[in-house]
């Protein structure tokens, strides 16, 4: 490994746990409309955008695995969700996709649903909880919107990152 790629990694980390850091402590990030953002989802899907296919699972199950400590839940849950979906990132992105802020924002658009939606099913739906409809509704369409606002901010945070410690 090249030192540009050592720093690179070394900043994605610092990154993550940093961002960890502010979506983890009370009271830093209000609530909008009962719902808080997870900021590490689109950390993690902008840091595979720039990555190949298995740092970017690493850095998704990293990612994944903080999201998951701070919730009561199934534990691996966001670890697997998102190093699956940060491989499909990454792989689009470097095969298939042209990386530019439109794609990114399809990219988020579809996956962050996706992830809180199939969260929403395993932790409510599938337990049988009371009012889900009305959970969902309250919850979590303000928490996937508050979520998506915050893509165009990691993009452009870990695009000057990749640029500037690029090997290449």
């Amino acid at each position: 490994m090249d030192n540009f790629r050592a720093v690179k990694y070394i900043a994605f980390s610092i990154e993550i746990l940093l961002v960890f850091i502010v979506q983890d402590t009370p009271y830093l990030l209000p609530e909008v409309f009962g719902g808080k953002a997870v900021l590490l989802v689109p950390t993690a899907l902008s840091i595979a955008i720039f990555e190949d296919e298995i740092p970017s699972v690493l850095f998704g199950a990293l990612c994944g695995m903080l999201i998951d400590s701070g919730y009561s839940g199934p534990v691996g849950f966001y670890a697997i969700a998102l190093s699956l979906i940060c491989y499909t990132v990454s792989f689009l992105m470097a095969n298939r996709i042209r990386t530019n802020m439109l794609t990114v924002m399809i990219v988020a658009f579809v996956s962050i649903p996706v992830l809180l939606l199939l969260q929403f099913v395993f932790y409510y739906v599938f337990a049988d909880y009371d009012h889900a409809f009305e959970f969902f509704v309250k919850h979590y369409i303000s928490r996937i919107i508050y979520t998506l606002v915050f893509v165009p901010v990691f993009y452009k945070l870990n695009k000057f990152i990749a640029v500037r410690l690029s090997s290449k």
